[in-house]
This record gives structure tokens, C-alpha cells and sequence, in this order.
């Protein structure tokens, strides 16, 4: 390359999406929180304008199509313009849910932007100072779902000094319906570096070429924990690259584990939380939803299966975090736990609970995968699973194996209460 390049990669905006099973919130917490995918998107912007970058990559999904969003497109539109002001180009393909047939208002595009079309591989100049720096290719959905191995239409022209592939695609399934392709197919194509978009958690796949999932700038539930963003690239004249995640969330989901083990009150417990929270809001130091798992064996067992207490708990740790903005709010509660018994003595005596006991230790013994199988033909053959109807048939094998474990605590616990009675 004869040029430095400098780009920002970025996609999964989802602007306009509300928040996924958040609770209703009251207006102090939304003033805060409101429109918190946009205004990450903000930042990205303010990056590149700060940092002085030649393009702005967008991976697809900048809507969610099903919401039809106004606000959001305008939104989007206003910060294109903003980076046009700037010259900073801006090259993009669709995805999924913003695909070529989705509703979309008719806002004209500033002349600084490129959406890659839906009917082939487009390549397109990426220029520095009106000579080409880079090639960036590209291909859109026409349609919400996309069953051909787009990856394999990317071929690299002779004449590229650093070529760059834009795709939304879900890398490593042949079965997907997002532009299934493998690592390998992305190699041969020739390209030095490839954006992708369509995971939600950013991931470099391989730095030989880069291949690159910049996840998604704000995650929407407690699901996309951690840090979300966007990566700053720098090319060399030669070629080397330097490639560096930003955070620009503006909301940050977290989860933490408190063990329940040595804790022998109700306040020792309250107690341990709230330490947890303030160490959250030390390390973060944002607006932050917290999701607390209560792990390990204890006497507290039977009060966090109490749900007016947990219920309480929510309300009154909301109610310490009213007035502050990094405020770190504990939206839900799960309990991981296991009462305080010896489960191997216990299996032995010859009464129901040790029968009961028995049946849950001959499915322990399975696979993952089996154990998973045999949960799953149990959880069908019950009459009331066709009233579960789609939900029914989309529940995972992990969320299966995750109630599972605690079913089989919490009914031992009733038995333990019915004897006890």
C-alpha cells in the first residue's frame, strides 16, 4: 500500500430495538437509558471523526425491519451526514433484518455512502486523498433469510493493494439461513481483511487474514453481557494491521455469581449483594443491569425459592440506586443453588425422597447431549406441551439442562417440607 488506512468496523446496530425482558421502568431510569443503541452509534461516529478515519464499515443489521422505525432511520440518516461532513466514507451491506425487502422510509442517503447491492458481489474503491487505498467488496439480502454460501462469490482482482470483504453471515454452519460459510471459504477468497456482522460478540476468528465479528455496539438484554463496540483498524503501508476494540455501550448487562455457602442470615446475604454492586459500579462505572446467580449449598437454599423475598430484594436494591447515573440495578434474580444436604447419604434411605433422588442420578449419568435427548422426549410427552406451542420447540438444550438441575433441588426441597408437615 502506498497509503496509512484507517477504518472503523461496525454492525448489529439494531437502532430503534428496545430493550429485551427488562422490566417497565419509570422515566428517571429511561432518561438515562433511552435510545441507548442510537446514541452508541453516536459514539462510533465521534470516533471516526476523532480519530480522523478514512471509512466507516456497517455490517447489516441496522434496523430491526419488524419494528418499522422512523425515528431510528432518521436518526441514522442525521450521524451519516454528520460523517459525510467530515469525508468520511461509509460502506454497508444488509442483513437480515434490514434486508432490500423491508419497509424503509424513502430518506435519500448523503453521497458519502455505499449499500452494496443484493444481486452480486459489488467491489468499490475505497479512496485516500482520490487515490485507491483499498478495495472493499460487498453483497447484500434481498430477503430475510439467505441460504447461499455468499462467501464463495468473493473473489480478490489481481490488481488490489489490501482488499476488504463485507458480509453478514453466520461463519462455521452449512445449515444456517444467514449466508452459511465456513473459515475456509472465507480464506480462499483472497481478501486481507473481512468485516463481518450477524454475532452479536466480538470475535476475531483469525488474524491471518483478519476475520472479524465487531459484535454489536449496545447489547439489548442481559444475554450480551460484557463489553460492546466497535474495532478501530489501522493499515500500514505495507499491509500490517493494528486492530483495536472500543466499548461503546451505553448500557452495560452483567452478571455475577454469589455463593450461598457460610451464608447463614438473610442479611448476610443482602449483604453480599450489595457488596458485589458496589464492586460492578467501581469496575464499570455505567449504567449497568445485573443479573445475581446464587450458586453453591447452603441453609439460605429455601429462602431465595421464596418469591414474595426476592421480590422485596428487587424493589428495595432499585430503590438504593434511585438519583445516580452509573447506577447498577439487579433485575433479576436466579437461583443456581442446592440445599444444604448430603446428597449421596440421602439417595440411600428407602423412602420417596430417596427414590426420587435415584431417578435424577440415572440421568446425571448421561452425556450432555443424551441427558439433553431424554429431557427433551420427557418434556414432549407430556400432554401439556403442545400448549407451549412454538416456545415449547425453541427452548435450548442449555436453558433444558439449566432447569433441569434446578427442579431437581426445588423438588426435593417440597418433599423435605411435605414430610417435614
Amino acid at each position: 500500500m502506498a497509503k496509512n488506512l484507517r477504518f472503523i468496523q461496525c454492525g448489529d446496530l439494531h437502532l430503534g430495538s428496545p430493550f429485551h425482558n427488562l422490566a417497565a421502568i419509570d422515566d428517571r431510569w429511561q432518561r438515562i437509558i433511552g435510545k441507548a443503541p442510537v446514541r452508541a452509534f453516536q459514539k462510533i461516529v465521534q470516533l471516526a471523526i476523532d480519530k480522523q478515519v478514512h471509512a466507516v464499515l456497517i455490517t447489516g443489521d441496522v434496523y430491526t425491519s419488524a419494528n418499522h422505525n422512523l425515528t431510528a432511520q432518521l436518526d441514522y440518516v442525521r450521524l451519516l451526514h454528520k460523517l459525510a461532513q467530515h469525508q468520511i466514507q461509509v460502506f454497508a451491506v444488509l442483513g437480515n433484518h434490514d434486508p432490500l425487502e423491508a419497509w424503509k422510509a424513502k430518506i435519500p442517503f448523503p453521497p458519502n455512502v455505499h449499500i452494496f447491492s443484493a444481486e452480486a458481489v459489488e467491489r468499490v474503491p475505497l479512496l485516500v486523498d482520490g487515490e485507491e487505498a483499498a478495495a472493499v467488496y460487498g453483497q447484500s439480502y434481498a430477503k430475510g433469510e439467505q441460504r447461499e454460501n455468499l462467501a464463495w462469490k468473493f473473489n480478490r482482482a489481481a490488481g488490489d493493494t489490501f482488499s476488504i470483504g463485507l458480509l453478514h453471515t453466520q461463519v462455521g454452519s452449512r445449515e444456517s439461513t444467514y449466508a452459511p460459510c465456513t473459515l475456509d471459504d472465507l480464506k480462499e477468497c483472497g481478501m486481507d481483511y473481512w468485516a463481518l456482522g450477524h454475532i452479536h460478540k466480538h470475535e476475531i476468528l483469525c488474524e491471518k487474514p483478519y476475520i472479524v465479528y465487531a459484535g454489536n455496539p449496545q447489547g439489548l438484554d442481559c444475554t450480551e453481557s460484557g463489553p460492546r463496540g466497535c474495532y478501530y483498524v489501522e493499515v500500514g503501508p505495507y499491509g500490517t494491521t493494528d486492530i483495536e476494540f472500543v466499548d461503546t455501550s451505553i448500557v452495560r448487562w452483567e452478571s455475577i455469581d454469589i455463593a450461598i455457602d457460610g451464608l447463614e442470615s438473610v442479611s448476610e446475604l443482602r449483604g453480599a449483594v450489595r457488596f458485589a454492586k458496589e464492586k460492578v459500579r467501581r469496575d464499570i462505572g455505567k449504567p449497568t443491569f445485573l443479573t445475581v446467580n446464587f450458586t453453591g449449598s447452603g441453609s439460605m437454599y429455601h429462602v431465595i425459592n421464596n418469591p414474595e423475598a426476592t421480590q422485596y430484594w428487587l424493589e428495595s436494591w432499585r430503590e438504593e440506586e434511585q438519583g445516580k447515573y452509573a447506577f447498577v440495578m439487579v433485575e433479576r434474580l436466579r437461583n443456581l443453588a442446592r440445599p444444604k444436604i448430603n446428597m449421596d447419604e440421602r439417595s440411600k434411605l428407602p423412602d420417596s425422597i430417596g427414590d426420587y433422588l435415584n431417578v435424577f442420578d440415572n440421568l446425571e449419568k448421561l452425556e450432555p447431549a443424551e441427558k439433553a435427548k431424554a429431557l427433551r422426549d420427557i418434556l414432549m410427552n407430556r400432554p401439556e406441551f403442545e400448549r407451549l406451542g412454538a416456545y415449547g420447540r425453541a427452548i435450548s438444550d442449555d436453558r433444558l439442562l439449566e432447569n433441569f438441575e434446578k427442579a431437581k433441588w426445588l423438588g426435593m426441597q417440597r418433599l423435605l417440607e411435605h414430610r417435614r408437615g
